[in-house]
């Protein structure tokens, strides 16, 4: 039988279609680019455009900045925000200030604890799964990098075996950013041995020009090619080139 897939919308033609449902993948690469435009053209897809319900978590932005960046694309989340879409506040614990732009309660997660935000994605699944839904969803984390400054690598490791057993439980598929060079040899290594999938983006000076690529460094459960593909960021998004 051919294997349900979740679609990106980015780079399906490289992974048979889509990511396996039940995944963590990993998106690592260099600064600028493009990781989170990525995570956030799969969550546009997935969310406004498929029906799926998402949960992003914040690290690296303010809501309102994630959606200005996002309608800088066209991908407008109003529609569905809080109804399809839930936007978790880990920026402003992060920088020890309130919300700028709150006008309501908002959730606001210590992004120095990852164990914290395990628990509330099992919460909100279990809300999900409570409520009549299957508890599928797609998710992302905008940086995991914060989560794991002052980590153990034994926390790290339970926290994304954590993650991935909410994954595999409820079919749903996560994309974690990570900029490369930036963690502890020792953490990028086990982040990369855990997770389900690992998306790489690089940027190469060829000439007097620097070039972005992308690669599916692994992916679960799918055949792919392990080549590097040139990829420009558009106004409206990631777009595969060659």
């Amino acid at each position: 039988m051919r294997m349900e897939r979740i679609t990106t919308g980015i780079i399906d033609s490289l992974i048979q279609g889509g990511v396996p449902p039940g995944s963590v993948v990993l998106v690592i690469g260099d600064p600028k680019s493009g990781k989170t435009t990525f995570q956030t053209q799969f969550l546009y897809n997935q969310v406004v455009m498929g029906g799926i319900p998402g949960l992003a978590i914040l690290v690296d932005m303010p809501k309102r900045e994630f959606l200005d960046f996002s309608k800088d694309f066209g991908w407008d989340f109003s529609p569905v925000l809080d109804e399809f879409l839930y936007l978790v506040d880990a920026y402003s614990h992060r920088i020890k200030s309130a919300p700028k732009f709150s006008f309501s309660e908002d959730v606001i997660i210590d992004a120095s604890n990852p164990f914290q935000i395990s628990k509330f994605i099992r919460d909100t699944t279990t809300g999900l799964v409570s409520s009549g839904h299957n508890g599928q969803l797609v998710g992302i984390i905008t940086s995991v990098t914060p989560l794991f400054f002052e980590s153990d690598i034994v926390d790290i490791y339970k926290f994304l075996e954590e993650l991935k057993d909410i994954a595999h439980r409820y079919n749903q598929v996560w994309f974690i950013e990570v900029n490369s060079g930036i963690e502890r040899p020792q953490v990028e290594n086990t982040v990369r041995a855990i997770v389900d999938g690992i998306v790489e983006m690089r940027m190469f000076e060829e000439g007097r020009t620097l070039r972005r690529y992308i690669r599916v460094y692994g992916m679960r459960r799918t055949a792919h090619s392990l080549s590097w593909f040139p990829y420009e960021i558009t106004p409206t998004g990631i777009v595969l080139r060659g």
